[in-house]
Formats: structure tokens, C-alpha cells, sequence
């Protein structure tokens, strides 16, 4: 009964990362309800100079961020890309590397991003990505 109310959790994790409302609840002060377990990632379009946000579930382990996509916008980041993030209301930026060819790496990671539904994960063919958050200190530093 628990692995099914779990797995129930999970799935609503991930339904409420597409749901339109999303985006403006984490972008506004009640971001809280959400962003737990969901976050806004904005990259530029490939071959474009578009920019496109997507919300996502994730999973923060210091300057490293866990994650998934279930549809194809991780196209945008092949090769490796810049992005920026909103993550718990405060926005940083990372390179972020779609894992495509390490099928353990990728196996490992889902199942620390979505414990109960890493095997859907594996089974629907979702990308596992990494993103390492870039040194904020050099923003962060105002001169005399």
C-alpha cells in the first residue's frame, strides 16, 4: 500500500511540472507550494537565439542538479549548454550535459531524482541531465 501511494507522489510531481500554472507560481512568492520538487530551467533554442523555459523536476546535491525530461527539450542542451535556473525562488546558471551515452549513469541518477518511478523513466526512454552550477561568487562581488 506505501510503494503505491508513493508512487502516486512521484506521478504527481511529475504531472504538476506540465501543468500551465506551473511557471507562474514559481516565479511568484508562493513559490514554496512547488519548487521542493519542481524548478524553471531557460536555455537558448538550438540554432536559434530564442529562449525557452521548461519546468522540470529536479534534484539539488550541492552545486550539482539532477534532471529529468520526458519530452524532447533536452535537444536544446546536446554537446553540452548555458542555462539559467529557478530554483526555490533564486535564479542561478549551470552547464547543463545530457547523459546519452552512459546507460548506467543514467539509470543511477533517476533513480535518485524519482525514487519510485526511476523504471518508468527507463522504460518511456526520458533523458537524465546534469547541470553543474557555475561559481556565483564572481557575481555575487560588488567593487569598491
Amino acid at each position: 500500500m506505501i510503494t503505491i501511494i508513493s508512487v502516486l507522489a512521484g506521478l504527481s510531481v511529475l504531472a504538476a511540472a506540465y501543468h500551465p500554472l506551473v511557471p507562474v507560481i514559481l516565479q511568484s512568492e508562493r513559490h514554496g507550494l512547488l519548487s521542493d520538487g519542481v524548478m524553471l530551467i531557460t536555455m537558448k533554442k538550438r540554432d536559434s537565439s530564442e529562449m525557452k523555459t521548461f519546468p522540470v523536476d529536479y534534484l539539488r546535491e550541492g552545486n550539482m542538479v539532477y534532471i529529468g525530461s520526458d519530452s524532447d527539450w533536452w535537444k536544446h542542451l546536446e554537446g553540452g549548454a548555458e542555462v539559467t535556473m529557478l530554483i526555490q525562488g533564486a535564479e542561478v546558471t549551470g552547464w547543463a550535459i545530457p547523459i546519452l551515452d552512459d546507460p548506467e549513469r543514467s539509470s543511477a541518477g533517476f533513480k535518485k531524482l524519482r525514487p519510485w518511478t526511476y523504471m518508468r523513466a527507463e522504460w518511456t526512454g526520458a533523458i537524465f541531465v546534469e547541470v553543474e552550477i557555475q561559481d556565483q561568487t564572481q557575481d555575487n562581488k560588488s567593487g569598491p
